[in-house]
């Protein structure tokens, strides 16, 4: 069987240098103790002190060569996977994508750098001059590295996200679990899947993606607990929130989107509808299952308010479940895995 290549552990592998992290090994590369080839001393001391740097130079010149165009070859987000492509845009935008096209261009400006300047040394009459080219030489290689790493730090961001992403097989039916904070998210997850996501009374408890596996009637499916969503412009949104966004509008896949109707819900009814119907922007609505949770602690007048407000929003079929009791879960689980299973077929 072939094995899948998971975006998410390639990652591991993937490093972006600073500026200053490769300044520093430049400059102690260029002091170490350097030998010169034993017929160059047959041409006296001055030529011996100018081959010495014309060695430092070369030096200096394959490690930052080396480092950058080990950059450049990072794949690209056009090479990857939708939702690791839409992980590293929403998370840093383009900056990923034009760090790995800067040091492409400037491992090229650093070839012309070298090939000019050593000449420019061979040629040197005087040590004098070859230490003077040489130390320019240096200068203009590190201004060519500053450049091309301004914002390593933003991008070495897009490979955090990277590799804090679940391995997904789109192969697999996949279901998607939204909502705002505190609606029981994790709860369900950890209901119907291998995943324990961590629990908790506080909002933001699940910072990242987390993917759990499950089986029901036979068929083994992939389920993501999301972190989650608040009601806000996108451009307000913090990084936690832009990854559940990025799941919600790179996988194609059902999204139960849950509810909690109660009065002393952590957020309010009318913001849960509204996080809702931004959904709705982005994924279609047949698409989406909209879900009303903790109806063992909700009233009927609570479940009946929350539903006329769906429904209002043109969803017919309204589920009710208690994801803590396990109550008509497994009802929930097969609408969402018919209807994942269609969008494989």
């Amino acid at each position: 069987m072939e094995q899948r290549i998971c975006i998410s552990d390639e990652a591991k592998k993937f490093y972006i240098p600073t500026y200053d992290e490769l300044r520093k090994q430049v400059l102690k590369i260029y002091v170490e103790p350097t030998k010169v080839p034993k017929s160059v001393y047959k041409q006296g001391k001055e030529r011996v002190s100018i081959m010495r740097y014309v060695i430092k130079c070369e030096r200096v010149f394959s490690f930052l060569a080396e480092q950058l165009g080990r950059v450049s070859r990072l794949p690209r987000t056009s090479d990857m996977p939708q939702f690791y492509s839409e992980i590293v845009k929403l998370g840093v935008g383009d900056v990923y994508d034009n760090t790995l096209a800067k040091c492409s261009r400037a491992v090229r400006i650093l070839v012309k750098l070298w090939r000019d300047y050593r000449l420019k040394i061979l040629a040197a009459g005087e040590k004098s001059e070859a230490k003077r080219l040489a130390q320019e030489f240096v200068g203009r290689a590190l201004s060519t590295a500053r450049r091309a790493l301004r914002e390593a730090k933003l991008a070495r961001e897009a490979i955090k996200l990277l590799r804090e992403s679940p391995c997904i097989d789109e192969s697999i039916p996949i279901i998607i679990v939204a909502g705002m904070p505190q609606v029981g998210k994790s709860t369900l997850v950890s209901r119907v899947s291998s995943a324990k996501p961590e629990v908790s009374p506080f909002p933001f408890t699940t910072k990242k993606v987390i993917l759990g596996h499950g089986t029901l009637d036979n068929i083994y499916y992939q389920i993501i607990d999301t972190p989650g969503i608040l009601d806000r412009p996108f451009d307000e949104m913090n990084q936690i929130e832009r990854k559940a966004v990025a799941v919600i509008k790179s996988l194609r896949a059902p999204i139960i989107f849950l509810i909690d109707p109660t009065r002393d819900s952590y957020y309010s009814l009318d913001s849960q509808i509204r996080v809702l119907r931004d959904v709705m922007s982005i994924r279609s609505i047949e698409m989406i299952i909209p879900t009303l949770n903790k109806i063992d602690k909700a009233s009927t007048d609570d479940i009946v308010r929350a539903e006329r407000m769906v429904r209002d929003l043109g969803f017919a079929n309204i589920y009710r479940i208690s994801a803590l009791r396990g109550d008509n879960v497994d009802v929930l689980l097969r609408k969402a895995l018919d209807l994942a299973l269609n969008l494989k077929a």
